[in-house]
């Protein structure tokens, strides 16, 4: 389970208050998981992200625009890729009745998601906001 910690912060309480909500429903889904329950809560999470990920994507690419945040182009190249993934994955939720695979490739490219690009892409904001 990941936790949220000030290493996360991107120095926007904004931006960081929408990233403790995602953990938040990744420690939702983590639980079902180890319940049993995997297949009820990974529909909730892909409804969520389908609200979610546009709605925050926008506010954070704003954000790394005023501050002249030098990842902001990969920022948003990431963005568009997770709209894609996650985008097939609801669609796959849809068609195959919770297809086992469906879940845990939902938890697992979320983890992924949170490690890789909250963690070394979307904290390098902190850096530029610092510098305002």
């Amino acid at each position: 389970m990941i936790m949220w910690n000030e290493a996360m912060s991107t120095g926007v309480p904004e931006i960081d208050v929408q990233h403790k909500e995602l953990l938040a429903k990744f420690s939702e889904l983590y639980e079902a998981l180890a319940a049993g329950k995997g297949r009820e809560e990974t529909g909730k999470m892909l409804d969520f992200l389908q609200f979610y990920a546009q709605w925050h994507f926008e506010r954070e690419e704003r954000c790394m625009e005023q501050y002249q945040c030098p990842v902001a182009a990969a920022n948003k190249t990431a963005h568009r890729t997770f709209l894609e993934r996650f985008g097939q994955l609801y669609e796959r939720y849809q068609e195959s009745d919770v297809d086992p695979e469906v879940v845990l490739a939902t938890f697992i490219e979320l983890q992924d998601w949170i490690i890789n690009h909250i963690l070394r892409i979307d904290t390098q904001l902190n850096g530029c906001v610092a510098g305002h």
